[in-house]
């Protein structure tokens, strides 16, 4: 099988097409100069509506959507989907009661909106729990791409240095041309990602035996490591008595989940606010909630198609030690030249489209929250621009020190997903109490329960990681570990409303300040 990186004249068009693209519109952007942090991080919040829906898109949907949903869909099945429906249940939510809310308020980071009801110190916390978790969570989407260029140039970019160079392109547009860069370089991938993904699907079928018909064959008679046999396509097994737990569980963790990454992640918000209509933001919103099962089912189906065609080339996947790679290794060394262009231009778009917007927040969150409010009061506008540009650089270089350190990691879709769970339910609880409360809540005896909740969930978790992980586990901790994780999340955004309950005072909340 060939290994090392075998592109044509054709590919090499495509992706210097795609670079000297993503460089032109940040340059268009940078000559539109922003002279006030509004400008800068929401494009004076002048972006259509339609723009905005594929700068969502782009955002949502990274290269751990890419690389790992295809993976789950060759190892296992499409239970992953499940958490689709609390998906959408929280998108109607967060539309219909934070994003008025946050859009009423005219922010620019969404953590004033907590401030506005609990003060300084709760906004601090909120703040730093975003940076925190978020620099983690986008490293290792970047960690995902890198891990792929590095498969694809079969060792030639070490990955070290693949991840200098994502991490180097990424702040070649953004730091130029802020979130007008950001919102219009994700319209042409989100062109890329889907389009991209809808042809590889349609390419893998004709090179299986049999087409269509020859993948829900070997789906149906799927052979796990052990022996077991299994049906991928057995939608209905979840429905059996013993699953209704799962079913449930997923559900509940798909809308908490949802909720707390819609709702308290700057990330996601900062694309609905640059929107122009605010009223189309939130279907921006509803209509990423509703594509979410078909979204998920196409990438799945991508990663079940994968399967049936290695049944048939096996190898495919010789010396294959992360099921990571199993679909950029069909790319490399399957796709004709020209095919394999353009899907690399994809999986670069898929990792881009949610790093930019992740840097964008992040530098949003430092400067808005934190270097604003300390250290810049007396400053200029113009000043505060310049030191957001900086500040995008920085979290940059965090990517790549971070990275380094996740390089060795597996099953970086779920990661991601546990990355999130000590620090956005307690987050996803106290924005709760804000937006949909008028309690009248003393923001000091709230916080330290909110750390404290991120402290211990995160303890156990490591203890959980540790036995479950040992030779011959079993038992509680390997559940707790593979299975129940997800409790954290919906733990975190029950707790905090409930003690917020239980200490409020007399009467409402005081009138926010115009």
């Amino acid at each position: 099988m060939t290994t090392g990186l075998e592109l044509g004249w054709l590919d090499g068009t495509i992706l210097l097409t795609y670079v000297v693209t993503l460089a032109s519109i940040g340059w268009w952007a940078a000559h539109k100069t922003a002279k006030t942090t509004e400008d800068y991080f929401l494009a004076s919040r002048s972006i259509h509506w339609l723009v905005t829906t594929a700068s969502f898109f782009a955002t949502c949907t990274s290269a751990l959507t890419f690389v790992g949903t295809p993976a789950e869909g060759y190892s296992s099945d499409y239970r992953y989907v499940l958490s689709n429906g609390g998906d959408i249940l929280a998108c109607f939510m967060i539309a219909g009661f934070f994003i008025p809310h946050f859009q009423k308020l005219r922010v620019t980071s969404i953590y004033e909106a907590v401030e506005r009801r609990f003060g300084r110190d709760a906004r601090t916390l909120c703040s730093f729990y975003f940076l925190l978790t978020r620099t983690l969570a986008s490293t290792v989407r970047v960690v995902a791409i890198a891990k792929v260029l590095e498969v694809v140039t079969g060792g030639a970019l070490t990955f070290n240095q693949c991840m200098f160079a994502v991490v180097g392109a990424i702040l070649l547009y953004t730091t130029m041309g802020g979130g007008r860069a950001i919102a219009w370089t994700d319209l042409m991938q989100f062109i890329l990602l889907y389009g991209g993904a809808a042809v590889a699907l349609v390419y893998i079928v004709q090179q299986v035996p049999g087409g269509l018909s020859g993948i829900l064959e070997a789906g149906k008679h799927a052979v796990k490591p052990d022996g077991t046999v299994y049906n991928k396509f057995n939608f209905l097994e979840m429905a059996k008595p013993e699953n209704i737990a799962l079913l449930g569980l997923m559900t509940v963790w798909g809308f908490f989940n949802s909720s707390a990454v819609y709702g308290t992640d700057q990330d996601m918000v900062q694309r609905l606010l640059a929107c122009n209509d605010p009223k189309k933001a939130r279907w921006s919103l509803l209509i990423w909630g509703l594509a979410g099962i078909p979204i998920t089912m196409l990438f799945l189906t991508i990663g079940v198609g994968l399967y049936a065609y290695v049944q048939t080339h096996p190898q495919l996947i010789a010396g294959m030690t992360d099921n990571d790679h199993i679909f950029p290794r069909f790319i490399l060394t399957t796709m004709p030249h020209g095919l394999r262009g353009l899907m690399f231009a994809a999986i670069a778009a898929a990792a881009m489209g949610s790093a930019d917007s992740a840097l964008a927040s992040l530098a949003t969150v430092f400067v808005m929250d934190f270097y604003k409010p300390f250290w810049g009061k007396n400053c200029t506008e113009e000043q505060i621009v310049k030191v957001s540009k900086q500040s995008f650089v920085a979290f940059g270089v965090l990517f790549i020190v971070f990275g380094l350190t996740l390089r060795q990691l597996d099953s970086l879709l779920w990661l991601a997903f546990k990355l999130i769970s000590f620090t956005y339910g307690p987050l996803l609880g106290l924005f709760s109490v804000a937006i949909l409360t008028d309690w009248n809540v003393n923001a000091r005896k709230v916080i330290p329960v909110m750390v404290l909740y991120s402290v211990v969930s995160f303890t156990i978790a490591m203890f959980a990681w540790h036995f479950a992980t040992q030779p011959g586990a079993m038992g509680f901790w390997v559940d707790l570990h593979k299975t129940y994780w997800r409790f954290w999340i919906i733990g975190g955004a029950l707790i905090v409303p409930a003690w917020a309950w239980l200490i409020k005072e007399p009467g409402s909340a005081a009138p926010q300040p115009a």
